[in-house]
């Protein structure tokens, strides 16, 4: 159900949520440094553009997800120590974005990923701010995600406060020529990201020396699946 946006605004106030995180793929990333926000994966789709493909595509098309922005309310990289499994671009975002009755917001007690279409809204989302603040503290953090609704327009990078790209020390090597996968990236975002660009001066890098997701990353993810997240 669609949360009050002024009482949703004053809980996270409460609950001293500092910002909001999208995770994403540098692919997709690119897409929307180049489209002026982040789009839902229906709006992307809509508009002819490229996004990396997910597993969850089909489902989320019948689980009438497939045009809402997933937010998180922590960075779960650092939250867990561990790679965000959505991709190794971060986008840092205000808070303040919660304020705006223009974005239609719900937010989630369970990944979808693990709903099927017949569990009903009530398990599926928050019903009012009464049940949030009364179940809040009892649901884990990563399930639960702000939801824009309904999104056809991007969400503006205004909204932005810096953009955190994983540097994993991880390389692959194909047909004997080896690519560094953080170098690749970076080349790539300097490539876009002008002198004039809204986000210019908002990237950072996390060397990711106190965490698992290099391990992750070598370990459990395959030459291809690399290919998807970073290049």
């Amino acid at each position: 159900m669609r949360l009050d946006n002024e009482e949703l605004y004053n809980f996270v106030i409460g609950k001293e949520i500092l910002a909001l995180y999208h995770a994403n793929t540098v692919s997709t990333s690119i897409t929307y440094f180049q489209n002026g926000g982040l789009l839902s994966r229906g709006a992307v789709e809509n508009l002819g553009l490229y996004q990396t493909h997910q597993s969850s595509d089909d489902i989320d098309k019948v689980l009438g997800v497939w045009d809402d922005v997933f937010i998180d309310t922590t960075d779960l990289h650092s939250f867990f120590k561990r790679e965000n499994h959505y991709g190794p671009i971060l986008f840092e975002l205000d808070r303040e974005l919660i304020k705006d009755k223009s974005f239609e917001i719900w937010i989630t007690k369970n990944n979808p990923i693990y709903w099927n279409n017949d569990t009903p809204t009530e398990e599926r989302y928050f019903q009012n701010i009464d049940e949030l603040k009364e179940l809040w503290d009892t649901i884990p953090r990563q399930r639960k995600m702000i939801i824009i609704r309904n999104n056809s327009t991007p969400v503006l990078f205004n909204y932005v406060r810096r953009i955190i790209v994983d540097d994993p020390k991880v390389s692959i090597t194909e047909k004997e020529q080896k690519t560094h996968l953080f170098n690749t990236v970076q080349r790539k975002i300097k490539e876009i990201i002008t002198d004039t660009s809204p986000l210019n001066g908002k990237f950072t890098t996390r060397t990711c020396d106190y965490c698992y997701c290099t391990s992750n990353y070598l370990n459990q993810r395959s030459v291809n699946e690399l290919k998807r997240l970073f290049l």
